[in-house]
């Protein structure tokens, strides 16, 4: 769903309005005196002319210009301790909740199957989308796209029809685009059940819960995102994770990131599955945005580029990432979170003193500063309003940084795919920072109101015994 914002009127410079202030009152003097001496027989003096023309406007403006200079030299009072409390509390308010722990990362991108291949094709500048094969515009000229060369498995297709008719949801209507998302998503659930299996089965006992939130796209009707979440909870349990011990969790299709990560965290005993998937590789998607105007091209470079992928996390707490886990984690620090007034779209100018704020809130909840961070990974696409905002954020907070190579935007390389770019990236920020064993900053800029970062770390070292 999209929304158009309007941007408010531009207010009049401030020489602007004063001028139009002094004529409006040279317009009431000398509109008044024309009127009285047009009623009046007598014909007026040069030292009426003087005094009413002129003297009089004059006399007027300084009155009342001398009239504000004393209302705004009064001293204003001093607010109450009641008030200024609040408002210190919430200049300093860093998030609360305690760290997750990102115990493995899985991704099908259209050009990387993993975290680490990913990286590797953004750094080397390889990853961008490029001239469809199939798909065309109005013109029948080729459109530029994000495919992915994992999106069609007529296997697994099988399978899940197969399924779904067993399930009772055989008239389920799935289309290309249902389809290249779902191949894409089982991929990433498999790789997560398989790290879950390794990672966090006991061989005897009681496994810990496992919730499993699916991101589905927000324009797939109820049943076939009911259905997806199925198919997904049932691929876990043929990995042999027992059904009794995993749920599937209904996520809003409004839901923020924020949020989700809130689930994520509301039991510190379980493990979630965290997966998205979407596709909009199709010549019906292709259509539909052309005829929106909001489809890119060469004469609307900045609009949406149909792409497709695939990425999901495995999250648990720290405590229990401790306990269980005998594979590496990051920690996940809270989210910091700003609202724009404007929508980034439709903003004059990128707010770069809200972006610096936003990553010091972050840098302070995880405990470090912003010269420790060795990486940025965003979810940052080709809209020159977001690269505005990421580039002058690297450049003002963190020089230390090298833009071609360590800031990693996922949005200009997997295209339109909604929270596929953002799990992209957290899982390319937990790469990152378990490599060199540094922190690394998480930003989300995609939406255009809210705006989200996080600091990811490697673990403490362990103390070593006196």
């Amino acid at each position: 769903m999209t929304s158009t914002t309007v941007s408010p009127p531009r207010p009049l410079p401030g020489w602007l309005k004063n001028t139009l202030f002094a004529a409006g009152i040279l317009t009431l003097c000398w509109g008044g005196a024309i009127v009285y001496w047009r009623a009046s027989p007598n014909t007026p003096a040069t030292d009426d002319l003087l005094l009413v023309l002129l003297a009089a406007p004059l006399c007027l403006l300084a009155a009342i210009w001398l009239g504000k200079k004393v209302v705004f030299a009064r001293p204003k009072a001093a607010p109450s301790a009641a008030a200024v409390a609040p408002a210190q509390a919430a200049a300093s308010a860093t998030p609360s909740a305690p760290p997750l722990a990102i115990l493995a990362t899985s991704l099908r991108a259209p050009h990387g199957a993993s975290a680490e291949e990913l990286a590797a094709a953004i750094a080397a500048n390889q990853a961008r989308p490029d001239l469809d094969p199939e798909l065309v515009d109005d013109d029948d000229f080729p459109v530029t796209s994000a495919r992915s060369e994992e999106a069609v498995d007529e296997a697994l297709q099988e399978e899940i029809t197969e399924w779904l008719m067993l399930a009772g949801m055989a008239e389920l209507q799935l289309g290309e685009t249902h389809w290249r998302a779902l191949t894409l998503g089982t991929a990433v659930v498999r790789d997560l059940a398989g790290e879950a299996l390794m990672q966090l089965l006991p061989e005897a006992g009681t496994p810990p819960p496992l919730r499993l939130l699916p991101l589905l796209p927000a324009g797939w009707t109820v049943e076939q995102r009911h259905a997806a979440g199925l198919w997904f909870k049932h691929t876990v349990a043929q990995f042999g994770w027992p059904v009794e011990h995993l749920t599937r969790i209904e996520v809003a299709r409004d839901a923020t990131l924020a949020s989700v990560l809130g689930q994520c965290a509301a039991d510190s005993q379980a493990v979630t599955m965290l997966v998205a998937c979407d596709s909009h590789i199709a010549q019906e998607t292709v259509d539909q945005w052309a005829a929106a105007n909001v489809l890119s091209t060469a004469a609307r470079a900045q609009g949406r580029i149909p792409g497709e992928g695939a990425a999901g996390l495995l999250l648990t707490s720290l405590a229990a990432a401790r306990h269980d886990a005998g594979a590496a984690f990051a920690r996940l620090y809270p989210l910091a979170e700003t609202r724009r007034e404007v929508a980034s779209d439709s903003a004059r100018r990128p707010d770069t003193n809200r972006f610096i704020d936003l990553a010091q809130r972050s840098a302070s909840a995880a405990g470090v500063t912003l010269t420790d961070v060795i990486a940025i990974a965003a979810d940052t696409d080709h809209r020159i309003s977001r690269g505005l905002e990421l580039m002058g954020l690297a450049s003002a907070s963190l020089p230390q940084l090298d833009g071609g190579s360590d800031v990693l935007r996922t949005g200009a390389s997997t295209g339109t795919c909604g929270a596929v770019t953002t799990l992209c990236a957290l899982a390319l920020a937990r790469n990152a920072a378990l490599t060199a064993n540094a922190p690394v900053l998480f930003v989300s800029n995609d939406d255009p109101f809210i705006c989200n970062m996080a600091v990811l770390s490697p673990p403490p070292a362990p103390a070593v015994p006196a």
